[in-house]
This record gives C-alpha cells, structure tokens and sequence, in this order.
C-alpha cells in the first residue's frame, strides 16, 4: 500500500478538502460517562456535509467523525464520488476502509529489520564521542488491552517521538527518527573532531531553556535551512499547492492542523515554544 495507508482519517478529510478549497469545521459537542471512562462527541462540518462520531478520547472521536465525513463526500451524489489522488493514489469509497485500517496501526520500525536502530544510535554515539542517548516514556493512550506509548528520545538537544502498541516499538521508532535526523543534518563524518564541531554548530535548540536560542547560526545549519526553505518553495504536495487558494486571515481555519498536515508530508518536526509575557522591569 501506498503513503496514502500512513495518513489518518483527519489528514485524509483535510487533504480532500485543501484540494477543493473547502475547510472542515470540527466541534467538540459533549462529554460525557464517568469521570474514569468520559465519552467524547465530536462534529465536523464540510460545507452541506455534517458528520457525528463519538470516542473515548478527543482525538478519536475526531478521527471518528472525519471519517464518517470522508463516506458521507465519497458516496455523496454530485460531491466526491469519482475520488481524489492522495500522494499518487486514488482514495475512494470502495478503499477508503482498507486506507484507515492499515493507518490505524501506529507506523513502527519493522520488528524484523536486520538493523536495529536502538543499537545503531547507541553505536553512532559512542563512536562520535556523543552522550548516550536517553529515553523516556511521555505517555499511554487507549483502552487497557490497546494501549499507544509514546517515547521520546533525546540526543544531546535533539529530540524525536516514536510511538507503538508497546514501549519497545515506540522505542525503536524514536530511535529510528533520531538516526535520520542525525544523517540529514550532515554531520556524522569519519573525523571525529569535525563531527563534534559540526555537532555544536547545530545545537541551537536548548532542551532545558526554550528561550536560550543563539542570534548567530552556524555555516553548516544555514546551508541547510537554505536548502530547507528552498525545497518548500518549489515543492508541488498538494497540502503547499493548495495554500494558494485558502484565506489565511479565516478565522475557522485550523492552522495548527494544516501545518501538521505540511509537516507530516514534508517530514518534518513541529516545536511549539511558550513565550511569557514579561513586565517592563
């Protein structure tokens, strides 16, 4: 299966509807049951379209609802019957199932790879003279018989998230992210002293004070954010295509979603930073 299987039943609905220039609207309806087990009642709107859905989380719910949305345009006449491309695939009614049951299971490195990347980052740190990395569990999701982990995984100021039906899933997915990220920064290199100066150039992120950032990148990350802003700018994805066509200043767009969406097509991460707002003195 395709790229398409990867994406979620919100990703999915928000794809179609950048493609047509439409915005979903999703509302938090009611909760409700008891305080240890709360049921969740979301509803999403797409123009004509109204879908409702309940779970026992926020984001289940949503899911829920997005995807009730997604049938109700599919199957809709005069709507979305004929389909729409997702990443070179057509998602329609008849596959539409299929795509959100194989996105439903937690993307994972694969249990069987000969590599593991748990060991490959532990290997890579001690042979460019780096901390160890260092794990830890952020948080459990879902019933008690289906739990999602999430683990984050930490590399001097570098950080990733795996998530997995177990916390050595998740551990190898966090893991995994973090060699590719380290790869793609271009600073593991056979000369040690090299890759530490690489390595320090790059820290501009300060894991213990957000606010620490320094005013003057380094040489190396410029290129890099160059080289990062230029391959936005020429991208044709559908989610940066599709920004030609949406007002920005509309109050009911869900900007955070849609930059997640970027990202997630994009492949990459998203930090939000708190910032105080501080007196005079």
């Amino acid at each position: 299966m395709s790229n398409a299987a990867q994406k979620t039943p919100i990703s999915l609905l928000q794809e179609l509807c950048a493609i047509n220039g439409i915005n979903p609207e999703y509302q938090l309806m009611s909760v409700e049951g008891a305080v240890h087990a709360p049921t969740f009642m979301y509803r999403v709107r797409v123009n004509e379209v109204v879908a409702t859905a309940t779970g026992q989380s926020k984001k289940k719910a949503k899911h829920a609802a997005a995807k009730a949305a997604l049938e109700a345009l599919l199957t809709k006449e005069g709507g979305f019957q004929d389909g729409f491309a997702s990443d070179g695939v057509l998602v329609n009614a008849e596959n539409l199932n299929e795509i959100i049951a194989e996105a439903a299971v937690v993307p994972a490195v694969d249990e069987n790879c000969s590599k593991n990347p748990v060991g490959a980052l532990q290997e890579l740190c001690m042979k460019m003279k780096w901390q160890p990395p260092y794990y830890e569990t952020e948080k459990a999701t879902g019933l008690p018989h289906e739990k999602i982990f999430s683990i984050m995984c930490m590399v001097d100021s570098f950080q990733t998230s795996g998530e997995g039906k177990s916390k050595r899933l998740a551990k190898r997915q966090a893991a995994d992210k973090m060699l590719i990220r380290l790869k793609a920064l271009n600073i593991i290199t056979k000369d040690e002293e090299e890759a530490a100066r690489k390595f320090e150039d790059l820290k501009i992120y300060d894991k213990d004070d957000p606010e620490n950032f320094q005013s003057n990148l380094q040489k190396t990350y410029s290129k890099n954010v160059l080289k990062f802003l230029k391959d936005i700018k020429t991208s044709t994805s559908s989610f940066l295509l599709a920004l030609q066509d949406i007002d920005i200043m509309d109050s009911k767009l869900d900007c955070p979603q849609l930059l997640q969406n970027i990202a997630t097509e994009q492949n990459f991460d998203i930090i939000y930073i708190p910032i105080e707002q501080r007196g005079k003195n």
